[in-house]
């Protein structure tokens, strides 16, 4: 009964591997090379015209923006976040708020619906809305969020509202586990908290460290659908992105500008992902 309790087991895993693997080749892999194939082919003239439409893409002005944004918004909002979020889940572990703030509220923007999110924040920081308001009658200065350099203010706070919560958390729960004799040895050879963060705490948090930041790289290509549900098609140039660029060549039946633009989004997204994977194994 054991042998046959084991063998029915291991069918029913490789069953679902096997679904879940065929599931994303479907709905991923497929669709991601049906794209770059139409990327390098002439749809019209059925002709096979290479790398034409990359050439295209980065001669643009416009997809060179997006590019651009992209890259520094990535980059700036996965800094934040693991600042943000360790920091957080550092004085939550270390301190007495944890009896009196219930961890699961962390959680709870993440499943607040994209279009709510865009009512507030356009109500926040509209050149009219509440923030700008109050500044206004406080220090006389009229302050508009949705425009010039300041366009970043609202959208990184946003993204750090949302997803911050659940780095937090996996920070928190990863803190608890820190064996207690670990830091009492450390505090007798010193008293420094940085110390005790730079070498006792980020060491044991790396593989928190490494799932914190890939989760956050995927959330980063979210903030797509917020800065859409406030600005629409078209917004402020500093934060057009590359999502921006190729759903706007699918609207107008540029497939193969579209399709080259999803393939760089996606090599970009895969070249952060080998710098945190190379990061970790260089460090085991």
């Amino acid at each position: 009964m054991t042998y046959i309790s084991k063998r029915v087991k291991s069918i029913w895993i490789w069953a679902i591997l096997i679904i879940g693997l065929a599931g994303f080749a479907v709905f991923y892999f497929v669709p991601f090379f049906l794209g770059f194939y139409y990327s390098t082919f002439d749809v019209l003239e059925n002709e096979f015209i290479g790398l034409t439409h990359y050439t295209a893409l980065f001669n643009s002005e416009l997809f060179r923006v997006a590019f651009t944004n992209t890259v520094k918004f990535t980059s700036l909002a996965l800094c934040l976040v693991f600042i943000m979020s360790f920091s957080a889940a550092y004085i939550l572990r270390f301190s007495v708020f944890n009896r009196f703030i219930p961890i699961g509220l962390f959680y709870l923007p993440f499943v607040v619906p994209t279009v709510s999110i865009s009512f507030v924040w356009y109500w926040l920081f509209h050149h009219r809305g509440l923030l700008s308001n109050f500044l206004y009658s406080t220090i006389q200065v009229q302050i508009n969020f949705f425009s010039g350099n300041l366009v970043y203010v609202p959208i990184l706070i946003l993204f750090l509202w949302r997803y911050a919560g659940f780095s937090i958390l996996v920070y928190f729960m990863g803190l608890c586990t820190v064996p207690s004799e670990y830091i009492d040895a450390y505090y007798m050879e010193s008293k420094s908290k940085i110390f005790l963060i730079w070498y006792i705490l980020l060491p044991h948090e790396k593989p928190r460290t490494v799932y914190v930041l890939l989760l956050n790289l995927i959330f980063s290509t979210n903030i797509f659908r917020e800065i859409y549900a406030v600005w629409a098609n078209y917004p402020p140039r500093r934060v057009y992105m590359i999502q921006h660029f190729v759903y706007n060549n699918f609207m107008r039946l540029q497939y193969e500008r579209a399709a080259a633009g999803g393939v760089i989004l996606a090599l970009f997204i895969l070249f952060l992902l080998a710098i945190v994977l190379l990061w970790e194994r260089r460090g085991s």
